[in-house]
């Protein structure tokens, strides 16, 4: 199977990350995160799920 070349700034939909998630982990964490019917770039992805990891904990 061969990869396909992104362009800089080219934007995907919800399914093509989830589809596209290493782990079982990584998928939940980008169902939860990313907005049904919207598109994201690579970096506007990895953004979010940075964010959320550096959050704080409330009790």
């Amino acid at each position: 199977m061969s990869k396909t070349k992104t362009t800089p700034g080219q934007k995907f939909g919800k399914a093509a990350f989830l589809n596209a998630a290493k782990s079982t982990n990584e998928r939940l964490l980008l169902q939860v995160l990313l907005k049904d019917g919207s598109s994201y770039t690579k970096e506007e992805a990895a953004q979010l799920v940075e964010d959320w990891k550096k959050r704080e904990v409330e009790s």
